[in-house]
């Protein structure tokens, strides 16, 4: 209710973001590398291996869509900087 009266959208723009949203969220908890990732990354969009990295040491990614923040607050690591990892997500 109260997103609804501050952001003010039609119904159909509602539906597509959280489409988007929810299929984004599918994708980073996979666990699965996908072809587009190095091209995310590049433009600071969270991948499964960010994601995972998250799961795996709690205090680092926190970002599910961006990564930006953390990039800026130090709090980013990269996948392939972690031990005891799966290196092919």
């Amino acid at each position: 209710y109260i997103t609804a009266n501050v952001v003010h959208c039609n119904v159909w723009s509602y539906m597509s973001f959280g489409t988007i949203y929810a299929s984004w969220l599918t994708l980073i908890h996979s666990e699965y590398s996908h072809p587009w990732d190095p091209f995310f990354r590049t433009i600071g969009f969270g991948t499964a291996g960010d994601h995972h990295v998250h799961h795996k040491v709690f205090i680092k990614n926190y970002g599910h869509l961006f990564m930006y923040w953390d990039k800026m607050l130090g709090t980013y690591k990269s996948p392939l900087d972690v031990d005891k990892f799966r290196k092919d997500i």
